[in-house]
């Protein structure tokens, strides 16, 4: 299984490092997408960010589904701002946006 971070609405850069860091500690494949540097002065772009999002090629089984939410978890737990360790991260399918689930630190 093939997990992508992304990060390329530029939603938080930190967050995306350690669940990207805490992945591949587990041994999965990940790719980070980090927006372009233009994106940065593009004021077509929307203010409100909606952080990251994590992309999957195949619906993960139960037990790595688990430990992937493990993950994302530990890393919006050490996150500096109160305000974002509370923020939810879809688990999405593919590019399709088709969201399998959403982790947060309250499950």
């Amino acid at each position: 299984m093939r997990l992508v971070v992304d990060n390329s609405t530029g939603g938080d850069a930190q967050l995306a490092a350690n669940v990207v860091h805490g992945l591949r500690e587990r041994g999965y494949a990940v790719e980070l997408r980090e927006p372009e540097p233009e994106s940065m002065f593009d004021t077509a772009v929307h203010v409100v960010s909606t952080g990251i999002v994590l992309r999957v090629d195949e619906r993960p089984p139960y037990a790595e589904l688990g430990e992937i939410s493990q993950i994302v978890r530990a890393a919006l737990q050490r996150h500096p701002s109160p305000r974002r360790r509370t923020r939810a991260v879809p688990l999405a399918l593919g590019a399709s946006g088709q969201v399998l689930t959403w982790i947060d630190v309250f499950d």
